[in-house]
């Protein structure tokens, strides 16, 4: 459902195993369709319903906007499809909480496509993590520069709030936030400040961010910093965690860590071979449908919940210029019960 480029490429590695076969795509872009028909030797349509209620499938790889297939990723849902589904989980919250709530309801998975959740270096941090002593770790700052330059006509819903659900960081930061609950869980208060590029006041007002500040507060001894653009360079990913006696440092491809003194301790370069993210990803959601009893996706249900209420907490304290407490989003949307 939105035969993007990324979609395609996980439909190749799909391919690769034993467990996949393609039946169907859609794309609102026939000429899209039509090469994805050729290439797949299957059935293409530009109408996202009729590809979901003529095509009895197990599960829906889905790479659209969410403005232009929500009603359609619901369909499947309730045809008992399992999702797998491009970040974000949701425009807002309650979309979010909805879609997993009817996933649930149906006795089916709704997966976010996150290969970072399991590539080496993702792994390595939880593991330096998981081997420290409660309270070693005080100072979390994550960068996420990722200049585009301008947006191409196509891509001019980016711009809209209401058809993108923000700027940079639910559109570019989201797989950083994520990595940041998966490690750390959910904050108890989250301040943040947005900015837009845009030329004129009234454009600013009705634009979705080109920068953010985020800052969050985890406990008495632990705070985090989120610096994100879509504008400024030079491009750059990093999360970097200060302890006690050292602090790590980690990139797409590195991992390093190193005393307070700037010595070097530990310096991992991993090759492009150990990068298998994705194809580890469909491996752990295969597992999990069809040997359930034994397997469990990762990470659990209702993990992507916590990444969108701190979201959906930034863009609020942007809008209140107050700290705001993502727990109380659970709380009002009861989804506290599916986890």
């Amino acid at each position: 459902m939105g035969l993007t480029e990324a979609v395609q490429n996980m439909l190749d590695v799909a391919l690769s195993m034993d467990c996949f076969q393609v039946v169907a795509g859609a794309d609102e872009d026939a000429q899209m369709g039509q090469s994805f028909s050729q290439r797949y030797h299957c059935p293409a349509y530009t109408d996202f319903r009729r590809m979901v209620m003529q095509n009895p499938a197990d599960v829906v790889f889905v790479g659209a906007p969410l403005h232009t297939c929500a009603d359609h990723i619901r369909q499947a849902i309730q045809n008992k499809c399992h999702i797998i589904k491009f970040p974000p989980a949701g425009l807002t919250f309650e979309q979010c909480a909805s879609l997993i709530q009817q996933a649930r309801k149906e006795r089916v998975y709704f997966v976010l496509a996150i290969p970072g959740r399991f590539e080496p270096t993702a792994l390595r941090l939880r593991q330096e993590l998981a081997e420290s002593e409660p309270d070693y770790w005080h100072l979390i700052t994550a960068v996420c520069h990722v200049p585009q330059g301008e947006i191409p006509p196509q891509k001019r819903w980016l711009l809209d709030p209401k058809l993108s659900g923000g700027g940079v960081l639910i559109q570019n930061a989201y797989d950083l936030m994520d990595e940041m609950v998966l490690c750390f869980g959910l904050p108890q208060q989250v301040y943040a400040l947005l900015t837009s590029q845009a030329p004129d006041r009234q454009q600013r007002l009705s634009t979705t961010e080109d920068n953010a500040l985020v800052l969050m507060r985890f406990s008495d001894t632990l705070a985090a910093q989120v610096v994100a653009s879509r504008t400024l360079g030079p491009a750059r990913r990093h999360l970097r965690i200060h302890g006690k006696g050292k602090f790590i440092t980690l990139t797409r491809e590195d991992f390093s860590i190193t005393d307070n003194s700037g010595n070097l301790m530990e310096h991992i370069q991993f090759s492009p071979e150990q990068f298998h993210g994705m194809q580890d990803l469909l491996n752990n959601f295969a597992k999990a449908v069809l040997n359930p009893a034994q397997s469990k996706p990762y990470p659990e249900a209702g993990v992507d919940l916590y990444t969108m209420a701190v979201i959906e907490s930034a863009y609020l304290s942007a809008r209140t210029a107050m700290p705001e407490t993502p727990s109380r989003l659970l709380e009002m949307a009861k989804a506290n019960v599916l986890m």
